[in-house]
């Protein structure tokens, strides 16, 4: 999930709305368990009440008043894995909305452009290529993106925008297909391939491993395994497939961001040598860890 760029106006979760008023820690709790309450009652589709209750979640989530983090995330810990839910059924609605859009627009680019949280994208994909360049390694040629849903826009930035070969991997076929009509009516296709696979089943496939094998960036989304005992079971099958020289770009969350994606912390992932972390307090909402296999 990002947050909406200002760039644009168009419909879908609004902008994330900064909090006003009470920032004591039992108003922010109080308020995001009658969020919770409120997205329970609708379908989770894009509709103005949805998009509004969605964007004031994300914005309680992204900017917390001061001090309050800590107190919130005990007092709505039974509530966090609903909100989690919550939050990745709405994105995959709000996805998948947007993908049909796009993909029988006239103009197809046009249409991109006016999805909410493109700049977004951009943002977040350039954060994770600085996050490699700190660490000096160079911008990847050939990137496997895990997790890539139904508009996959992290692998088309990053195929489009920065000359990346890209595979997209979802275990949803519906998923996959609508991610290849939106390539497909974008002109990226020449850049970019897709392929059904699940990450949890115990032997990867041949196919998967062999384009594992010839990556030399793996990015493993926000919402590939639900928690961090999965993740690591996810990353560490990732690990016997990838070449020495495979970089993984593990995205995770912090801070009240948690109740929108599983957190996942370098010792969620001991197959893995984590190289760097970063935090954004951005409205990019995704942290992200760069790591490659332990040695």
């Amino acid at each position: 999930m990002t947050t909406q760029s200002s760039r644009t106006t168009a419909p879908g979760f609004p902008a994330p709305r900064r909090p006003r008023g009470d920032g004591s820690v039992a108003a922010v709790a109080t308020r995001l368990v009658d969020l919770r309450r409120r997205l329970e009652r609708t379908d989770l589709r894009p509709a103005p009440d949805t998009d509004a209750a969605f964007g004031e979640l994300v914005g309680l989530c992204c900017f917390p008043p001061a001090g309050c983090t800590e107190g919130v995330l005990a007092q709505v810990a039974p509530h966090s894995d609903a909100l989690r839910t919550l939050a990745a059924t709405g994105e995959g609605h709000m996805e998948n909305h947007w993908a049909g859009l796009i993909a029988a627009a006239p103009d197809p680019r046009a249409e991109l452009d006016r999805f909410p949280y493109l700049g977004n994208y951009h943002d977040l994909v350039r954060l994770e290529l600085a996050a490699l360049t700190a660490v000096g390694l160079p911008a990847p040629r050939r990137v496997v993106v895990l997790g890539s849903g139904p508009l996959p826009l992290t692998g088309l930035v990053l195929a489009t925008g920065h000359g990346a070969q890209v595979l997209h991997v979802d275990r949803d076929r519906a998923a996959v297909a609508a991610g290849d009509a939106v390539t497909a009516a974008l002109g990226a296709d020449g850049r970019v391939r897709s392929l059904v696979a699940d990450l949890d089943d115990p032997q990867l496939s041949p196919a998967l491993a062999d384009e594992l094998g010839r990556a030399d960036l793996v990015l493993v989304g926000a919402l590939v395994g639900p928690d961090a005992a999965t993740k690591a079971a996810i990353t560490a099958r990732l690990t016997t497939a990838t070449g020495p020289g495979t970089t993984l770009l593990v995205r995770s969350a912090a801070g009240l961001r948690t109740l929108l994606y599983p957190e996942i912390v370098p010792a969620d992932l001991p197959a893995l040598d984590v190289l760097l972390e970063v935090h954004p307090r951005t409205d990019v909402v995704n942290s992200v860890l760069v790591a490659r296999a332990a040695t």
